[in-house]
């Protein structure tokens, strides 16, 4: 009898095996489109025997676990920051790819306007209408290098403002996994495996900002750490990126635990976006700046050496600032010659009619006098049009380097950790054949009961 019984707890077993295996495969298949999931597998030992001539004591469930590969993972993280990064460089530079606009009808129709109005000027410096549309011309090409400063000033204030936000959702991403972090640290209970699926998303979208490193602790908790190894979390505890509004321009600069970081972020969206904000578009601003400070600066000098129309020595025509940073922004026509075309000083020398300077002024056109002589204004806007359009072309081609990686790489994690519904359904039908086994066997072990019970009672 007592071997019956045993029977019965090997058939048991086996029915909670196969039950386990069912459970399991439901979850994959009911799981297959869940972020981060990763395919559940159970592993199965045998119960050894106890005493000799004993079969022995059936099956048991030694651990429910989930199909992970550290390396892939890492690789992925990594990779995705970097196609976070390109994506952030790209959509600001295709903003300023479209602020410059198309050749002929942007900065460049304004200087070359500019030339024309002082061509025709040359051609009659004494007409008021002639005098009055080269003040016009030179007033709407300082508006227009104003507007275009600001238009890459505001994509910086931009920038500035998506840096503020990723740093806000990283701060929050790693307090959630130093919670999570916390819990498997405590053993996790029966649902570690659902809380390691929760931290790799959180893991995961943490790369994308900021490139961060993620070191396995060994205990079940992670470490998380940022350019040199400043800690955003240890454990179960999260560290602050902190921000502070910088002068002149009241940008933020980045610091974790008093050291600034704003340098130390190569990849992730906030990467991206501090190269877009601290080196991209400063170096447009530059070349922007340089282009009105040369011209601005050409001009005045041939201006000053010309008499207007009364006769009077000519002095500067724009009105500039006293460096080259920000000079496409501050630069106007002076106040004087808006006011009185007649000051504008388009002759070489006090006699009637004299065109001399308004013919200078119209062949700077041709004249190399930007970037100290190494182009003319027209080249030198093409050079910043040239410029941009490279870096956008530069930052689409590793965008989609990185996304073909990426790809890659996700396909082989799916490989080892992705549900397969195909496998998913050879495993349901395996566990239902055990499960209707066991069951058959169970039923045979109380038969067999029953027919020796009755013998007893006879």
């Amino acid at each position: 009898m007592a071997g019956l019984f045993d029977s019965l707890s090997i058939a048991q077993s086996g029915l909670t095996a196969a039950r386990i295996g069912l459970d399991v495969t439901g979850q994959n298949i009911a799981n297959v489109n869940t972020p981060g999931y990763a395919r559940r597998v159970v592993s199965q030992a045998e119960r050894h025997p106890l005493e000799p001539g004993e079969a022995g004591r059936g099956v048991e469930v030694v651990e429910i676990r989930a199909l992970r590969d550290v390396y892939i993972e890492g690789r992925i993280a990594r990779e995705h920051g970097g196609e976070q990064y390109d994506a952030a460089l790209l959509d600001g530079l295709e903003t300023v790819e479209s602020i410059v606009g198309l050749p002929g009808s942007s900065l460049d129709a304004r200087i070359t306007a500019f030339f024309d109005a002082f061509s025709e000027l040359a051609s009659d410096v004494t007409s008021m209408t002639a005098r009055d549309t080269a003040v016009r011309e030179s007033q709407a090409l300082t508006t227009e290098f104003a507007a275009f400063a600001a238009r890459l000033a505001e994509q910086r204030r931009v920038a500035d403002h998506s840096i503020q936000d990723a740093v806000a959702e990283l701060n929050d991403l790693a307090q959630s996994v130093a919670r999570l972090n916390g819990r498997l640290l405590s053993g996790g209970g029966h649902d570690a495996e659902s809380l390691r699926d929760e931290r790799a998303v959180l893991l995961k979208r943490m790369a994308g900002l900021a490139g961060v490193t993620v070191v396995d602790r060994g205990d079940g908790a992670v470490d998380v750490t940022l350019g040199s190894g400043h800690a955003l979390v240890v454990g179960a505890n999260a560290y602050t990126m902190d921000m502070a509004a910088e002068p002149p321009n009241g940008f933020v600069s980045l610091t974790i635990a008093d050291h600034d970081v704003t340098g130390q972020i190569g990849s992730g969206r906030l990467g991206g976006l501090l190269r877009l904000r601290d080196d991209l578009l400063p170096g447009y601003e530059a070349r922007l700046d340089r282009l009105a400070w040369d011209l601005a600066a050409a001009v005045n000098a041939r201006h000053a050496a010309g008499f207007d129309l009364d006769g009077n020595p000519g002095g500067p025509f724009f009105t500039m600032p006293a460096t080259v940073e920000g000079a496409a922004a501050a630069l106007e026509v002076s106040a004087a010659i808006a006011a009185d075309p007649r000051l504008l000083a388009a002759a070489g020398s006090p006699a009637p009619g004299d065109n001399e300077v308004a013919r200078a002024i119209a062949a700077l056109r041709d004249e190399k006098v930007i970037n100290g002589g190494a182009a003319t204004a027209t080249q030198a806007w093409a050079g910043l049009v040239y410029h941009v359009g490279s870096d956008v072309r530069t930052a689409e081609s590793s965008r989609e380097t990185r996304e073909q990686i990426v790809r890659q790489l996700e396909r082989l994690r799916d490989q080892h950790s992705a549900v397969s519904l195909d496998e998913e359904a050879a495993n349901l039908m395996r566990y239902q054949r055990s499960y209707e086994a066991n069951a058959r066997f169970f039923t045979a072990i109380v038969d067999t009961l029953d027919i020796l019970m009755n013998m007893v009672r006879r």
